[in-house]
C-alpha cells in the first residue's frame, strides 16, 4: 500500500497478518513526506500482526509514549524518520521505535533515523530510548540515533541472538548502544550470542556501549568506533570492563571518524571522508549487504564502519 504525501493525524493500527510468501507492505510514496503525527497520547503507529513492512514514513507525536510500536514477528521497520516523541520518564518510559512483545521474534529495524525521543532532553531519562528491541533475533542495522534522552539503541527484556551492526549513535544522554536480557522475560534463560559490529558510538552521556546483566559469554563486540563518551567506551551493568561474563571488545577504533560534516544537532553529513579510519576497517560478521543509502557492501577492499559505505 502506497501512502501519498500529507499529514495524517489519526493513529495507524495494523491488525492483519501477511505471510512468508506475501508480506503486507506500507510505503510512503515519497520518503518522509507521509507524516503520521498524533497530538494526544495515541501511539502514531501500532502493528499487531506478522510479516509487515513499514517503509519511509515520518512519525512524531505531541503526547505519546512511543512513536512506532510492533507486537508482531517477522516485521521490518525500514527507512523511517521517527522524532519528537515525548515518552514519560517513569518506569514504563517510552521509545521512538519499539519491538515490544517479549514473545515475538525475527524483527528487523533497518535504516531509520530516530531523534528527540524524550521530553526531558537534554536531561537524561533512563526509561526513554530511541530504538528499543525486546525480543529474539532480528537485525538492528544501518540506523542513526541521536539526541535522545536515554539510549540510542537499547536491547532488553526478551532480547537474545540479535545482530546490531553498522549503526551510528551520538549525543544520547545515557548510552549509545546497550544490550542485555531479563531472563524473566526470556523463558528463564539468559540472552546470548549478540553480535555488535561496525557501529559508531560517540559523544554519548555515559557509555559508548554497554553489556548489561542476564547475558551469556558468547557476545561479540567487533570493529566498532567508540570515543568521546562521558564515562567510558565500554562497560557492563556496573560499568566495569571486561564485562562480568568476560566479554572483551576486539578491533575497537578510538580515532575521530572524519565525517563529511559532523554536527551534534543531526544536521550534518555523516558520510565518510576520504581517509576516514572507518573505511575498510569493518568486519563481515553481522554486516548488512547494503548501506543506509542502498549501496552495496563492501564497496572497496572491505566493509566500512557506520551506516554509510564510502563511494
Amino acid at each position: 500500500m502506497y501512502v501519498l504525501p500529507g499529514i495524517y493525524i489519526e493513529d495507524v493500527v495494523v491488525e492483519h497478518d501477511g505471510n512468508t510468501n506475501a508480506r503486507i507492505t506500507f510505503v510512503s510514496l515519497k520518503q518522509w513526506e507521509a507524516k503520521i503525527k498524533t497530538t494526544n497520547d495515541d501511539v502514531p503507529w501500532t502493528t499487531r500482526a506478522d510479516y509487515i513492512d513499514i517503509i519511509g514514513f515520518d512519525i512524531s507525536s505531541d503526547g505519546a509514549r512511543d512513536g512506532l510500536v510492533n507486537w508482531g514477528s517477522f516485521t521490518r521497520t525500514i527507512g523511517n524518520r521517527v522524532h519528537d516523541v515525548p515518552g514519560v520518564c517513569d518506569t514504563t518510559g517510552g521509545s521512538g521505535i519499539n519491538d515490544t512483545n517479549y514473545n515475538s521474534h525475527d524483527n528487523d529495524i533497518i535504516g531509520n533515523v530516530v531523534f528527540h525521543i524524550g521530553d526531558t532532553y537534554p536531561k537524561m531519562c533512563e526509561y526513554v530510548h530511541a530504538i528499543y528491541h525486546s525480543n529474539a533475533r532480528g537485525h538492528i542495522i544501518n540506523n542513526i540515533a541521536y539526541t535522545n534522552a536515554g539510549v540510542g539503541i537499547n536491547l532488553w527484556h526478551g532480547a537474545t541472538d540479535t545482530i546490531v551492526s553498522n549503526n551510528l549513535a551520538f549525543d544520547n544522554k545515557e548510552h549509545g548502544i546497550s544490550i542485555g536480557t531479563d531472563p524473566g522475560d526470556n523463558d528463564g534463560d539468559d540472552g546470548d550470542h549478540f553480535i555488535v559490529t561496525n557501529n559508531i558510538s560517540i559523544n554519548n552521556g555515559i557509555l559508548g556501549m554497554r553489556e548489561r546483566k542476564g547475558v551469556g559469554s558468547h557476545n561479540q563486540f567487533l570493529n566498532n568506533i567508540v570515543y568521546g563518551n562521558g564515562r567510558a567506551a565500554f562497560g557492563d551493568e556496573q560499568y566495569e570492563w571486561p564485562s562480568a561474563v568476560g566479554t572483551k571488545d576486539v578491533g575497537t577504533i578510538t580515532r575521530e571518524v572524519m565525517f563529511v560534516s559532523f554536527k551534534a544537532d543531526g544536521s550534518g553529513d555523516y558520510h565518510l571522508q576520504t581517509g576516514s579510519p572507518a573505511i575498510d576497517a569493518g568486519t563481515k560478521i553481522g554486516a548488512p549487504s547494503t548501506d543506509f543509502d542502498g549501496n552495496p557492501r563492501p564497496k572497496g577492499q572491505g566493509y566500512d564502519i557506520g551506516p554509510f559505505e564510502a563511494q
